[in-house]
């Protein structure tokens, strides 16, 4: 399954900050760690090789490891200023095993932005279980870090979606609007994300009787179908305009 989720980050956050980073990240890799324990444990900075990749353990407890931090100090040394894409992985390349994650920080033209990619054993599992249990993760990463959009399902899907410029809802899609059933009629669930006792946004589920298969055609067309429907209402952003 895989998870991409844009969000902008305030202007006055400092350049380079990978501390403060890799801690806002913390909470959604302990939840990960909660819906599957093979994505618990050590998580690593990434590099060339596996064996390059499993040098520099990112965490130790509840803190970010100052080796890890001065690591990618040296990498951005030259990029103080501009924006930095940074990935970690939990170490473990057995298949449906593994789980990854790659975040853009301090871009001032285009969107911050996390990619969770968590291998799967077959097409239509998810380790992160049914839709209500991997809703539990977009909540989390939506509280975190308020985003524009975000998606949630196989990232074959982004080849069948209905519009190549805006967002895919795959099998969830996450929006910051509150969304009703006569607006999104299409939609098996609608999930309220709450954020100081006021809703913030919508997840929008497209399949709940099964995890989403992107070689299931029904699936494939209750996507679109959902996603039509929110462009028709201007609903669904393009990325230009985010």
């Amino acid at each position: 399954m895989y998870l991409s989720s844009q969000h902008r980050d305030s202007v006055n956050l400092p350049k380079a900050d990978f501390e403060f980073h890799l801690r806002r990240l913390r909470p959604v890799i302990d939840l990960l760690s909660a819906k599957d324990a093979k994505l618990g444990g050590d998580w690593f900075l990434g590099g060339s090789s596996i064996a390059d990749a499993q040098r520099f353990p990112v965490f130790s407890g509840g803190a970010v490891r100052k080796d890890a931090i001065d690591e990618l100090r040296r990498k951005n040394a030259d990029d103080i200023d501009e924006a930095k894409f940074i990935g970690i992985w939990n170490g473990d390349s057995r298949k449906g095993c593994g789980g990854s994650i790659e975040f853009c920080i301090d871009s001032t033209v285009f969107p911050n932005s996390i990619e969770l990619t968590v291998n799967e054993i077959a097409a239509n599992t998810s380790r992160l279980g049914d839709y209500k249990s991997a809703a539990d993760v977009i909540i989390k990463v939506a509280e975190i870090y308020t985003p524009s959009n975000l998606t949630f399902g196989p990232r074959k899907y982004l080849g069948k979606q209905v519009f190549e410029d805006r967002p895919s809802v795959s099998w969830m899609l996450y929006l910051p609007h509150v969304l009703t059933s006569s607006q999104v009629p299409e939609a098996r669930a609608l999930i309220p994300v709450v954020r100081d006792g006021k809703q913030q946004g919508t997840i929008i589920v497209s399949v709940t009787d099964e995890v989403f298969d992107v070689n299931n055609r029904a699936h494939v067309k209750a996507a679109n179908d959902i996603e039509i429907r929110l462009a028709d209402q201007d609903l669904l952003p393009r990325f230009i305009d985010l």
